[in-house]
């Protein structure tokens, strides 16, 4: 007899979830402008904006006068900015802010209404060159304007953020041979997220299960075919599932184990599993 415990394997929900799918109705809630030298801060903008389920899109001073009824508009770049952005931030900026933002090494973000009704909010993150642009970009996706955390977070109202949805990983072992044509599968779920993950279900692919008559799980499990309900899982807490399976007949059974739940809206693979059946005799 061959009984090999197969190394806990994880699967990240999240990418799966988030990575394949971008809002329609957000891509015009927060709007980034942008030269083609300040865009270098995209790549920081967009993971921070995603951290509140938000997905902007990013422009050209060129494309700003269309722009109508958004929530936020970052800029990027003070008055003296090229290519345009500083037309657009000169109209923002009164004197006396300008002449702040030109002293030396000086940087500082904006947060001013819109007269003109391109957004609810405009953001200007603003540096004298664009080396203090960038470090001001930095400085703002770690919290350190107030302001504009708070118009952010204003203009995901109504969203759940990321980092408040389920995360759920999962292990799993299970015997590659059987003993007496038994077959054991254990596997652990654990909720890495702050919310509740809700009805989970564990399935196990026909293809393998049709061949196995169904014996035991946990108490409490509901089984109909071969769908596992797990039920809820709170962020923090983890599940272990065993399920204990008897071979119809000798052979060699492959199929795959996966699992789904409400807030991620699609199934998500555990692992791929083979399970050998020999003769008894």
């Amino acid at each position: 007899m061959e009984n090999k415990l197969i190394p806990i394997f994880l699967t990240f929900i999240m990418l799966f979830s988030i990575g394949a799918i971008i809002p329609l109705a957000a891509q015009n809630e927060v709007v980034v402008i942008s030269n083609n030298i300040d865009v270098v801060s995209k790549p920081l903008l967009e993971e921070y904006f995603r951290g509140y389920s938000l997905f902007p899109q990013f422009l050209g001073p060129e494309d700003f006068e269309s722009l109508k009824g958004s929530k936020l508009i970052v800029i990027l770049g003070g008055p003296d900015s090229p290519y345009g952005t500083g037309d657009i931030v000169k109209r923002y900026l009164d004197n006396l802010e300008m002449d702040f933002i030109r002293q030396e090494d000086q940087k500082y973000t904006f947060i001013k209404s819109d007269p003109y009704g391109h957004a609810d909010t405009i953001a200007i993150i603003a540096g004298v060159d664009r080396e203090r642009t960038y470090e001001e970009t930095v400085r703002v996706i770690n919290g350190a304007s107030p302001n504009f955390t708070s118009a952010v977070s204003t203009a995901a109202e109504g969203r759940v953020a990321i980092k408040d949805l389920p995360l759920i990983l999962s292990g799993i072992s299970y015997d590659t041979e059987t003993v007496d044509r038994v077959a054991h599968i254990h596997l652990s779920l654990q909720n890495y997220g702050k919310g509740r993950a809700t009805n989970v279900i564990v399935e196990i692919s026909d293809d393998y299960y049709s061949n196995f008559n169904f014996v035991s799980t946990d108490q409490g499990i509901k089984v109909e075919g071969n769908k596992f309900y797990v039920g809820n899982i709170d962020g923090g807490k983890s599940f272990k599932l065993d399920i204990n399976l008897r071979a119809k007949e000798v052979g060699v059974y492959s199929g795959a184990i996966t699992y789904t739940y409400d807030e991620l809206g699609t199934s998500a693979k555990i692992r791929d599993i083979t399970t050998r059946v020999p003769s008894c005799f």
